[in-house]
Order: structure tokens, then C-alpha cells, then sequence
């Protein structure tokens, strides 16, 4: 875990990367360190309230609560899923797009092609419109198949998740589907990167994409537990990935993975 100077060094780096200009810069750093600000209360959370701040990616936008501006430090300034352009054709299929940073990440490196965000949370599938305005946004759970699933939800709405969480929750049910059945309604041929970010469903995501992964060359996945983790490790080898790299730290993982199979792409 990041020691307090340290954290403050990072938000001050990422603010001075990914800002345009000092205005920018300053506005950046200062959203940062809200949640310093109110824990110290010097500062309050207006959730209704939507802003955006001005980036090296284009415009962001963020609710003012305790968790959208929590990401920005590592998924664009420590790029933390490393993908920029895909080598091969296929589209992107972002699985827990939350409110569409990663997506904006992934759109910047790869323009004009396909992504799909799945996000149960109505509130964060609207920011993900804003934030990546190309993606086509499925307002949704991903899992083993289609149904109902009853996930912790917490009061402002940032978080859907399957397994406990740190702060009050209540639970809340949502439409499930999987993926294999959306490839199949999309009739879709390849799948250039799936990424998995979907706090504790990493592994029925997986069991229900086994014809996806066949269309897939690569995989980059957050794991929340080290049983999740090896599991899902062991399920990308059984369908014929090989792992690039892995790691696990405290309570979450990543794992990067690619297909081992020659696959033809098409123009």
C-alpha cells in the first residue's frame, strides 16, 4: 500500500501528465485529493453533481463522490492494462467498464474500432457515453448465462460487486447475460482484446465465453482473490492461452494472456 507522500507524489505526476496546460494541471490535482480533503473535513461529496476535467485524452467525466477520480492515476497515468494498438483486427470488449476510463484508454490507442462496455450501473453506464462516446454500451452484468444476480451495491452507486466490500452496501438484483450469447447475437468474428474487471465474476465470466475466447488473441483481467486468481489463470490455460505475465498482490491480482492459436485475420 501507497505511504501517504507517496500518493500525493503520484497525484501531482499524473496531474502534470495528463493535464493541458497549468489550469488543467491544477484541476486535475486538486479533484485528486478530495477524498483527503474530506476525511479531514475540509471538503464534502456533492454525488449529483458531474464534472469534467480536461486531459491528454480529451475531455473526462467524473460524480463527485468517494470512487470515479479514484482510477485516473492508474489506469492512464500508470497505465496499469499496458494495451495501446492491437496488432490484430477484432473488437474490444471491456467486461466491468465501470464509467469508461479504460475504455477511453483503449479508443485513444485504437481509433474507429469497436468497443463494447458492459456496466450494470446506470450511473456509471451513463458517464462511460460521456467518457468514451464511441463505445456501445450494454447496461448489464456479464456472467455464466443469462438470468438474475444479486450483487453489493453501495450507497452511491459506484460499485456493483459479487463479493464484500469495505464500506455499506445493499444489495441490489441485475440482468445477467454471457458473453458467448452476445458474440453470437453481434455475430461478432474476432476479438482483438477482452479485458475482465467485474470485482469477484472473473471466473463465471470465463465459463461463459468459451466460443468467445476461441475469437480472442488477448486478455487482461483484475482477480479479487487469490483462489479467483489461480482459477482464472487455469481456465485461460485450459482454453489455450498462454500467460505473459502475472501477479498478485494483497487482495487483487492481474493477469495478461494471450492466445496460443494461429488465427487469420481478415482487412
Amino acid at each position: 500500500m501507497l505511504q501517504p507522500i507517496d500518493r500525493l507524489k503520484d497525484y501531482v505526476l499524473c496531474a502534470l501528465t495528463l493535464g493541458i496546460g497549468p489550469r488543467a494541471m491544477c484541476a486535475i490535482l486538486w479533484r485528486q485529493t478530495k477524498n483527503i480533503r474530506v476525511r479531514l473535513k475540509l471538503g464534502a461529496y456533492t454525488p449529483s453533481k458531474v464534472y469534467s476535467l480536461q486531459t491528454i485524452y480529451g475531455p473526462l467525466y467524473f460524480r463527485d463522490n468517494f470512487g470515479d477520480i479514484t482510477n485516473l492515476v492508474s489506469l492512464l497515468y500508470h497505465q496499469v492494462y499496458r494495451v495501446r494498438a492491437l496488432s490484430q483486427d477484432g473488437v474490444i470488449l471491456d467486461v466491468g467498464a465501470n464509467i469508461g476510463l479504460a475504455a477511453a484508454w483503449f479508443a485513444h490507442h485504437n481509433p474507429g474500432r469497436a468497443i463494447y462496455c458492459f456496466e450494470p450501473l446506470a450511473a456509471n453506464a451513463a458517464l462511460i457515453g460521456l467518457n468514451c462516446p464511441g463505445a456501445d454500451v450494454e447496461e448489464v452484468a456479464v456472467g455464466a448465462r443469462r438470468g438474475r444476480i444479486t450483487l453489493r451495491v453501495d450507497r452511491d452507486r459506484v460499485m456493483a460487486s459479487s463479493i464484500p466490500c469495505q464500506w455499506p452496501t445493499q444489495e441490489v438484483e441485475f440482468d445477467v447475460i454471457s458473453l458467448d450469447e452476445f458474440s453470437e447475437a453481434r455475430s461478432l468474428e474476432h476479438v482483438g482484446l477482452l479485458k475482465i474487471d467485474a470485482e469477484g465474476m472473473e471466473v463465471e465470466i470465463l465459463q461463459g465465453c468459451q466460443e468467445t475466447l476461441k475469437l480472442t488473441r488477448q486478455v487482461v483481467m483484475e482477480t479479487h482473490s487469490r483462489r479467483l486468481h489461480d482459477e482464472s489463470i487455469e481456465y485461460l490455460r485450459r482454453a489455450e492461452f498462454r500467460i505473459d505475465s502475472e501477479q498478485f498482490v494483497g487482495v487483487t491480482g492481474l493477469v495478461f494472456a494471450s492466445s496460443s492459436k494461429e488465427r487469420v485475420v481478415t482487412s
